[in-house]
């Protein structure tokens, strides 16, 4: 039974009756070249655009041919029941795919008729006790490990799907060249691990989630039906399911098309979204697309809308400053909705790139066929889009402003409102961003590495999460609280040509304990001078306080008389106070923030006010002073 969403969403008209008259007809589901297109797969090696990156995977492959199938054991699986830990099982399962990806292309490329080791590691994966990756396992019986469960009670999760999906594209690229039994073990080992339950169950979370989880997981399990399954009634069923469900993905975000999980959750969720969309319009010959919604045509302008310069994103929450746009995304969504700008953003990202793995949410070949050919589709003439001078996003409170939008090294502002009961949720209401010369300088730390203890009761413990990580008001010694009911309030924006101003309220977004009325934080941008200020104003139940702005870096900050002073690698700002008795203080947390590429420090300045009063007011005029 189709559900309501909160927005025009013409598939929830779909039926399954509709849907399978369309599946029976003539249409293919897979787009992409297959093993057949000898023409395609040469042109990769000759393409510039595509050269580098197919021959690190060719040298890939090799080294597949060379050495053994990582081994997945179980003690590698209970490392996340036992330390949290989830690297080594994850570090082997991603290399298992990763490999067999580099043989499936290698194969096209080269000609080659050796498909034994394709054979071999596809085999080993449908061989594996489970493909769900330990951190999603849900299963606490078994004290960490799998165990033999009947459909209705298995887990399909992010990779599990992704593993039917690899499986499914695999087959549908080599087709008869792969071993029968293969291809009989594939849809077996999909429809008992994947649709079977999926069919079965009706408490998948993520079937009505609003976050990536639900356009992963549901356009993987839709797109691997329309590859394996024989059955139009079987298909039309899946596909009717999964169309409802990611009406809650797209309601998740803001009627403008903003999201507060990021760009790189929005390159997960939105390179999963229009696979499926690529492949039903194909399967159907365009009577059923997931591109009707409008709200997809605004979501299609985020991701440059929250760029600070290029490779570098608004960080907040779990999201990486330093990331791209997905190519695939980019360039099919700017091709299907006649957006030459985005569309040429895919190809320049594909550009820029040696390595197809380095890419967001890279995992397996599923996304490197698509970045590998779409970006090629689109025309070399095409330039990338100019970056809007300010946005702000009212569905998560994220607001951004530039001083000079066509000056990839121009000052960038972004600030953010929200609540602290957000997807991949920091506690940072009131946080901002002072980005230029390609840096930020005061900045949101982003993500740490992900371990168990960062998704439990604990989370709050990491400096990345609480909000004495971030560049939010301290109060009487009182940090953010989590929960959707600690929310700020956003009270007004100004914009003129000279002049931009974010004003909120973040009063209720701290307990009780912290004794606050009202606490009116207004973040302006001033063109004309190129001066960022901060001004708190805040009223308090008693007298008797004490009030600290917070500052965080990741670059070194010193203090000098009255200011601060943060360096970074390729400029410099100054942060006075206009409160000349404020006391100022600077701590380094060394090697606090785990990343994948290592431990990373974390800079805190506090500007700290003793208050006898209910109220006090605070400014921060911060200014660049040059570069380094």
């Amino acid at each position: 039974m189709p559900t309501a969403h909160d927005q025009d969403y013409p598939p929830r008209d779909w039926t399954v009756g509709g849907l399978r008259d369309a599946l029976e007809g003539p249409g293919e589901a897979f787009t992409l070249p297959t093993y057949d297109d000898e023409a395609a797969w040469t042109a990769l090696c000759t393409d510039e655009l595509t050269r580098e990156p197919v021959e690190a995977l060719l040298d890939d492959a090799q080294l597949a041919r060379d050495g053994e199938i990582p081994s997945l054991t179980a003690s590698q699986y209970l490392d996340y029941e036992r330390t949290g830990d989830r690297t080594r099982y994850e570090v082997a399962a991603r290399e298992r795919w990763g490999r067999l990806s580099a043989l499936v292309i290698a194969a096209c490329v080269e000609r080659d008729d050796d498909f034994d080791p394709i054979l071999d590691y596809a085999w080993a994966i449908c061989e594996q006790a489970t493909w769900t990756w330990p951190a999603h396992l849900g299963d606490v019986s078994r004290e960490g490990l799998p165990g033999a469960v009947s459909s209705d009670e298995r887990t399909v999760a992010l990779f599990t799907v992704g593993a039917a999906l690899l499986l499914a594209e695999v087959d549908a690229i080599l087709g008869d060249r792969l071993h029968p039994a293969l291809r009989e073990r594939i849809r077996s080992e999909v429809d008992r691990r994947v649709f079977t339950p999926y069919e079965e169950r009706d408490d998948l979370w993520w079937t009505t989630a609003t976050n990536n989880w639900n356009a992963v997981c549901s356009a993987g399990v839709a797109l691997a039906a329309l590859l394996l399954v024989d059955d139009a009634g079987r298909q039309a069923r899946i596909v009717e399911r999964v169309a409802d469900g990611l009406g809650h993905y797209l309601d998740g975000f803001g009627a403008d098309g903003g999201t507060p999980e990021g760009v790189g959750y929005w390159n997960y969720g939105v390179g999963n979204y229009v696979a499926l969309a690529d492949a039903l319009e194909s399967a159907t010959d365009g009577s059923y697309s997931l591109c009707s919604p409008p709200k997809l045509e605004r979501l299609a302008a985020y991701p440059l809308a929250v760029e600070l310069s290029p490779g570098r994103f608004v960080p907040f929450s779990d999201s990486d400053e330093e990331s791209v746009v997905a190519p695939r995304a980019a360039a099919w969504l700017g091709r299907r909705l006649e957006k030459p700008g985005l569309a040429a953003r895919g190809r320049w990202e594909m550009a820029r790139r040696t390595d197809v793995f380095a890419g967001p949410n890279v995992v397996s070949l599923p996304e490197i066929v698509r970045d590998l050919h779409w970006t090629r589709t689109v025309p070399a003439s095409w330039t990338r889009a100019t970056p809007p001078i300010r946005r702000y996003f009212g569905g998560c409170e994220w607001w951004i402003t530039r001083a000079s939008p066509a000056d990839p090294d121009g000052l960038v502002v972004a600030a953010k409102a929200g609540h602290n009961g957000e997807s991949h949720n920091h506690n940072d209401c009131g946080s901002f961003v002072v980005h230029a010369n390609g840096e930020s300088l005061l900045t949101d730390p982003g993500r740490p590495e992900y371990d168990r203890d960062y998704f439990g009761p604990a989370r709050y413990d990491y400096v990345a999460a609480r909000s004495l990580g971030h560049s939010v008001p301290y109060v009487n010694g009182v940090e953010q609280t989590a929960g959707e009911e600690f929310t700020a309030t956003v009270l007004d924006r100004h914009s003129s040509s000279t002049v931009d101003a974010f004003e909120m309220d973040l009063a209720d977004c701290y307990p009780e304990d912290a004794g606050l009325e009202s606490l009116r934080r207004t973040i302006t941008l001033d063109r004309t001078d190129g001066v960022v200020s901060v001004d708190d104003d805040a009223v308090f139940a008693n007298a008797d306080n004490t009030f600290e702005s917070v500052l965080v870096s990741t670059f070194p900050i010193r203090s000098d008389g009255r200011r601060l002073v943060v360096a970074g690698e390729r400029g410099r700002l100054r942060v006075t106070p206009d409160d000349p008795d404020a006391d100022r203080s600077v701590e380094r947390l060394a090697d606090t923030l785990e990343t994948v590429d290592g431990t990373r420090d974390i800079w805190r300045a506090r500007v700290a006010q003793s208050v006898s009063s209910r109220v006090t007011s605070l400014r921060l005029r911060i200014e660049f002073d040059g570069k380094a």
